[in-house]
C-alpha cells in the first residue's frame, strides 16, 4: 500500500486522492494553496455574494445555514449572523443517534444567536430499517444521515423560496484534494449522490425486504432541476472564502458560546462529532474494517498538514486509535436487533483486499502505515512545525454520556 510521504493517508482512501512524483497526496498539496491565496480578497467576495442575496431576499430569511449543533455549524452560524449581519434560517436533519451533549449544543446555538430553526425528524422506525438496509448494502449505518444533511436543507430552500444555502467546508477538497480552492466549487446534486451518498440515491434504497417505499423516502428526494432553477438555489462553501481550520474555529466557539467538547475512544480529537454516538464510534469502525484506516488517520493528517504534528507522531496515534473496538456497538445492537457478529459480517464481504488479507480464518491488515515511517521522500516532504496539537475539553469535568442515544 502506498502512503502519503507527508501525511498518513493510504492510496485506498475512501475520499479519492492522488499522489504526485514526490509521493505527496493531493490533499496535502491543496492545503498548500492556503498559504498563497489572498484571503482578504476572498472575504470581500463572500461579502459581495451575501450582500447580493440579502438585498434580493423576499422573505424574512437572507439564507439557509444547515446545522447539526456541531463545531462547524456553530462557526458557520456565528460568521453569517454575528460577523456579516445576515438573518439565516437554521435547518437541521435529525439523524436520531444524538448524544445529550449534542442536543445541548444545538439548543445553545439557536439560543445564543437568537435565530429561527427548523428541525426534521423522520419516522424513527423507518430510519432503523433504512440503517440496517444501508449496512447490508454498503457497510454504512449512517447513510440516512448523509442523505438528510445533503437533501433536507435544499428541500426547505425550495419550500420557503430562499435561494442561498451556506455550507461549511468542502470535505472532499479539504481531506483528499478532490478540488482546488481555485475551482470555487459549489454544491451540486451530482456531487451529493456520487460522493456524499456513496453513489446511492433515494430510489436505490426502496426495498421490499425492509418495507421501504418511495413515499417513505420523500424527505430524501432532491428537488428537480426545474424547482432548483425556479428559486435560483445556490449552495456555497465557506471553505472557499477563508483558510478553514476547525481547531482554531472551535477554540473560538468554546470561548464565545461555551461549545461543549468530549473525548472519543477512537481518536485523540475532542472536537469532531460530539453530537452523535456512531460517527466516531461504530460507523467509523466499519470504515476501518472496509479500508484499513479510521478517524485517527483523518485527524492526524489534518494536524500534520497544519504543521501542528509530525508524521511520526501521527503514525503513533493512528496505531493507538484506528483499530479500537467501539463500545457504542452495543447501542446499535439494541437499536437494530442485530448481533455484533451480524454487524461485522455485513462488512466482511466488502473489505478492500488491498488493505486486508484473511489468514487462518482471521482478517489481518496487509500493510499498515507503521511500515512506512521511513519511506523514500518522507524527509523531503516534511514541513517545519508551527504549533502543537491541542484540544480543549469543555467542560473540564463532566459525567460520561449515558450509553443510549437520544431521539430529540
Amino acid at each position: 500500500m502506498q502512503y502519503c510521504a507527508r501525511c498518513v493517508y493510504p492510496a485506498n482512501s475512501a475520499v479519492p486522492l492522488t499522489f504526485d512524483e514526490q509521493g505527496v497526496c493531493s490533499g496535502c498539496r491543496v492545503e498548500e494553496e492556503k498559504q498563497k491565496i489572498d484571503w482578504k480578497d476572498r472575504r470581500k467576495l463572500l461579502w459581495q455574494i451575501l450582500t447580493e442575496y440579502k438585498r434580493k431576499a423576499k422573505g424574512p430569511y437572507d439564507c439557509i445555514v444547515p446545522v447539526s449543533g456541531g463545531k462547524d455549524s456553530h462557526w458557520q452560524t456565528h460568521l453569517i449572523k454575528a460577523e456579516f449581519g445576515l438573518n439565516p434560517l437554521l435547518v437541521t436533519f435529525n439523524h436520531e443517534m444524538n448524544t445529550q451533549r449534542g442536543i445541548r449544543n444545538l439548543a445553545n446555538l439557536v439560543n445564543k444567536l437568537k435565530l429561527d430553526h427548523v428541525r426534521f425528524t423522520p419516522n424513527p422506525d423507518l430510519i432503523r430499517r433504512l440503517s440496517i438496509s444501508s449496512l447490508m448494502k454498503m457497510g454504512d449505518i449512517f447513510w440516512h444521515s448523509h442523505c438528510g444533511i445533503y437533501t433536507w436543507p435544499v428541500q426547505i430552500a425550495v419550500k420557503y423560496k430562499i435561494p442561498l444555502i451556506v455550507w461549511g467546508e468542502q470535505g472532499f477538497m479539504d481531506l483528499g484534494g478532490m478540488f482546488s480552492h481555485y475551482d470555487m466549487v459549489e454544491m451540486t446534486n451530482k456531487h451529493r449522490v456520487e460522493h456524499g451518498l456513496r453513489g446511492y440515491d433515494a430510489k436505490d434504497m426502496v426495498s421490499q425486504e425492509y418495507g421501504i417505499s418511495e413515499h417513505d423516502l420523500s424527505w430524501a428526494v432532491y428537488p428537480s432541476d426545474r424547482q432548483i432553477e425556479k428559486v435560483g438555489i445556490r449552495g456555497i462553501y465557506l471553505g472557499n472564502f477563508m483558510p478553514w481550520d476547525h481547531v482554531k474555529q472551535t477554540d473560538e466557539m468554546i470561548k464565545l458560546y461555551n461549545f461543549e467538547t468530549a473525548p472519543h475512544e477512537r481518536s485523540f480529537n475532542y472536537y469532531e462529532n460530539v453530537e452523535d454516538f456512531v460517527s466516531n464510534g461504530l460507523n467509523d469502525y466499519l470504515r476501518y474494517l472496509k479500508f484499513g484506516y479510521g478517524r485517527a488517520t483523518d485527524h492526524a493528517s489534518y494536524e500534520i498538514r497544519r504543521r501542528r504534528m509530525t508524521r511520526e507522531q501521527g503514525i503513533k496515534l493512528v496505531q493507538q486509535y484506528d483499530h479500537v473496538y467501539p463500545t457504542d456497538i452495543k447501542i446499535y445492537t439494541r437499536y437494530s436487533g442485530l448481533t455484533e457478529k451480524q454487524i461485522i459480517a455485513a462488512v466482511d464481504k466488502i473489505r478492500d483486499l488491498r488493505a486486508w488479507v484473511k489468514r487462518n480464518n482471521k482478517w489481518q491488515l496487509t500493510d499498515g502505515v507503521g511500515n512506512h515511517v521511513n519511506d523514500p521522500g518522507v524527509n523531503e516532504a516534511r514541513l517545519p512545525l508551527k504549533g502543537k496539537t491541542r484540544y480543549i475539553l469543555n467542560p473540564k469535568k463532566s459525567k460520561p454520556e449515558p450509553q443510549e442515544y437520544t431521539l430529540m
